[in-house]
């Protein structure tokens, strides 16, 4: 039985992707620290801690990783493929007086890259749950480049394994949004019912999908669905309030699923009752720029280009300039936004295999947000959308 998740024959060919681009760059190695990238090269999972577990790529030959020994076990169980592991006793050196970094430029010695022009993602681990450390150029004594582009570049464009595992993914978000609207009602807590959606839809993804669910984190849940109410919706980003669900109420939903370590993105705009004149003219405005925003992305543009077309459809059209809180869409897969960006400022040229979200938004203050947004991949003459819930108003009307 297939299981959901990225082979180890793609993880190697990242790897062997990467090393190219590395000695093209006319480097010998490269030290990823970023966790996200460690595990899209590696398929090493694990917590994001204050612990450094990193990557080293040579020119040739497998990679090596150092590692916390908290995790030596847990990597062999995930990684038997990776021979070179060097382990550190503990952040931020369990008695050892010997910081994580010093142990790095022993690995890096071993493989043969100390003194060596290397690139790194960033000269250093981040400042994650109060770590300190130095850099990776002063326990090296020499200049490190940084080039987190060489691998996030990369990412932008996914293999078809990796538009599988995030369309099976919107399959459940869908699901998980689905049971989340049946179960709104009036009086209803956003959280109570959020968590309960979650959770049912999260029952579900289980015993359909069995052992193919291959869970890729040790926090949250497969399967997630929330929203928001009111005119705190008119806050892109707002946070959950206590107070129940009332009837005329603008909910904005967000819904998505994990399938490999990899995220999908749904949300729409819901009303509870009736909707009158003014909700109905926002909700068409918002849902004709996500139409433009559709058809204007495909290769051969820019980001900047579809996002271009989107605000001025806004602007020109709608002559709703004032109601825009944010650009178009972005990137995402491994994490929930990912380079690039529907931007004005970005122009990256758009390809075949990138996924997006689309998600042009309205905000009113102090009456309500306008959102849908959906997944999409780029195909060679335009774009798909994943996501397959209802977008239209008639479905999105909770009868109080």
């Amino acid at each position: 039985m297939e299981r959901l998740e990225i082979s180890v024959e793609e993880y190697q060919q990242r790897v062997q992707r990467l090393q190219a681009q590395v000695e093209q760059a006319g480097f010998a190695g490269m030290v990823v620290f970023g966790p996200v990238r460690v595990s899209y090269l590696s398929g090493f999972f694990f917590a994001k801690t204050e612990r450094p577990v990193v990557l080293v790529v040579p020119l040739n030959g497998p990679p090596a990783m150092l590692i916390p020994h908290l995790e030596a076990e847990h990597l062999r169980s995930q990684c038997p493929q990776i021979s070179t592991v060097h382990t550190y006793p503990e952040y931020p050196g369990g008695g050892s007086g010997k910081h994580p970094m010093v142990h790095l430029a022993d690995l890096l010695a071993e493989v043969g890259l100390r003194g060596k022009r290397l690139v790194a993602d960033y000269d250093g681990y981040e400042n994650r749950w109060g770590y300190r450390g130095p850099k990776l150029s002063q326990v090296l004594g020499q200049q490190i480049a940084e080039g987190l582009e060489l691998i996030d570049d990369a990412r932008m464009v996914k293999s078809p394994a990796e538009i599988a595992l995030i369309e099976e993914a919107c399959r459940w978000g869908d699901r998980a949004h689905r049971i989340l609207q049946d179960q709104i009602r009036v009086g209803a807590s956003e959280l109570m019912v959020s968590h309960a959606a979650s959770l049912e839809a999260t029952r579900e993804l289980l015993a359909a999908l069995g052992p193919r669910y291959v869970p890729k984190a040790r926090e949250g849940l497969p399967a997630n669905a929330m929203f928001i109410r009111g005119a705190n919706t008119a806050h892109p980003h707002g946070l959950h309030q206590h107070s129940g669900v009332q009837v005329g109420d603008v909910l904005v939903t967000g819904a998505y699923a994990l399938m490999g370590g990899y995220e999908s993105e749904l949300e729409r705009t819901l009303i509870v009752g009736e909707p009158d004149q003014r909700f109905a003219e926002y909700f068409e405005a918002m849902l004709a720029a996500q139409e433009v925003a559709f058809r204007a992305i495909r290769p051969g543009r820019t980001c900047a280009e579809v996002e271009r077309e989107v605000s001025s459809f806004i602007r020109d059209e709608l002559g709703m300039a004032a109601l825009m809180r944010h650009h178009t869409g972005h990137g995402f897969g491994l994490e929930g936004h990912e380079h690039p960006f529907l931007d004005l400022d970005d122009d990256t040229p758009i390809q075949p295999g990138m996924i997006f979200s689309a998600e042009p938004g309205l905000y009113v203050p102090g009456y309500a947000g306008f959102r849908h947004s959906d997944t999409l991949v780029v195909t060679q003459t335009g774009c798909r959308v994943l996501s397959q819930y209802p977008r239209d108003l008639g479905s999105l009307i909770l009868r109080a």
